[in-house]
Order: C-alpha cells, then sequence, then structure tokens
C-alpha cells in the first residue's frame, strides 16, 4: 500500500484547557505522549474555539455544564516565526472549573490522567507541555 501525502494545515489552530477543581488541582493527560499536557483541542479553520471546547469537554469527559473564566491566553506566531511544529499556530488558553467530582471521574478514565496541586506544579511545571501555560493557573 503506498503513503499518501496529506499537508497539514497552513494555520494550527488549538484550545489549551486549564481544568481546576474545587480544591485547585490541575488535570493532566500523561497517557498519550512521553510528557504531561493539558488537554488540547484541535480546530478546523474558522471552528469556534469556546464552542469546540465545550463539545469537546462534553464528549471527552462528561462535563455538562463547563464554567469558563475569562481567556487567560493568546499566542499566534508569525509566519517567519513558527512557534510549534513549523507552521503557524492560534492557541487559546481556557481555564475551566470542574467539581470535584467530575475531576475524580476524569482522572479514574484512564491511570495517565492526573489531579496535581499548586505545590506539585511549581516543583515539576516543566514536565508538562506547552510548558508555560500552567503559570497561568497561579492567577487563581
Amino acid at each position: 500500500m503506498d503513503d499518501v501525502y496529506v499537508p497539514w494545515p497552513r494555520l494550527d489552530r488549538r484550545a489549551f484547557l486549564l481544568l481546576l477543581d474545587e480544591q485547585r488541582r490541575l488535570f493532566l493527560c500523561g497517557a498519550c505522549c512521553r510528557d504531561w499536557t493539558v488537554p488540547q483541542v484541535r480546530l478546523d479553520t474558522g471552528a469556534d474555539y469556546l464552542g469546540e471546547a465545550t463539545r469537546f469537554l462534553r464528549q471527552r469527559f462528561g462535563v455538562r455544564s463547563p464554567r469558563f473564566s475569562a481567556l487567560y491566553g493568546l499566542h499566534q506566531s508569525r509566519r517567519e516565526e513558527p512557534w510549534e511544529s513549523d507552521r503557524t499556530t492560534a492557541s487559546r488558553v481556557f481555564i475551566v472549573h470542574v467539581t470535584d467530582d467530575e475531576s475524580a471521574a476524569m482522572q479514574c478514565m484512564t491511570s495517565g490522567h492526573a489531579l496535581w496541586t499548586v505545590t506539585q506544579l511549581r516543583r515539576r511545571r516543566r514536565e508538562i507541555f506547552p510548558e508555560g501555560v500552567v503559570l497561568l493557573t497561579r492567577q487563581l
């Protein structure tokens, strides 16, 4: 079977989700890659960031009514300075408050999910992709 080349989109669009429970623990995923990451949603051109993030949380984690804080991060690289994966990237970071019950249910989905306290985040923040995004949790 011959492989078919499918080019990446010229503009990579993502929403990073900082899920904080009532104890201010951050939800992290570690099963799909070598490091820890916050949940992220890749968006098609023209897709609504907030709408797609809401749909992802409902479908993937069963969070029916996510409580979004204000938009805390926005990054768009210029064509001559690709931020990630050698292509222009537009990213938004949303802080989402979930209940302790919701965070416990999400953590039980797989052994690769974890809830880190603020102390753990300070000590191990360089293990999380994208590295700077967890610094936004200090604002809460």
